[in-house]
């Protein structure tokens, strides 16, 4: 299914684009994705959709680009943006469950 970005987080890809540009000289997709999608949790976007609009902003700047398969996802970057976000879906999975049952979500080590 197509769907469309906020303004707010297309503006935050390009700005991201244009700050790793700046700062690496290239643009991690994955992390950029990642740290867009913990951004605006809001709108409740998969990071897949955002990786596709992080790699248009990319080619739009023509900037070199990198998949690295190491790239930290929402359990490693509490360094920035705040917080450890590991509990968020259970959290979620816990307020449509009843009281007494368990969640248990597959933790991976480092």
């Amino acid at each position: 299914m197509l769907r469309g970005f906020s303004n707010r987080l297309r503006d935050d890809a390009h700005c991201k684009v244009q700050e790793a540009l700046r700062i690496n000289g290239i643009v991690n997709i994955i992390r950029l994705s990642e740290e867009i999608r913990l951004k605006n949790l809001a709108e409740n976007i998969a990071r897949e959709d955002i990786e596709n609009l992080v790699m248009e902003v990319s080619q739009l700047y023509g900037a070199p680009i990198e998949f690295d398969d190491h790239a930290l996802t929402a359990l490693d970057l509490p360094e920035v943006l705040g917080p450890d976000n590991r509990n968020d879906l259970e959290k979620a999975l816990r307020q449509r469950s009843p009281p007494d049952a368990p969640v248990d979500l597959l933790q991976l080590e480092k």
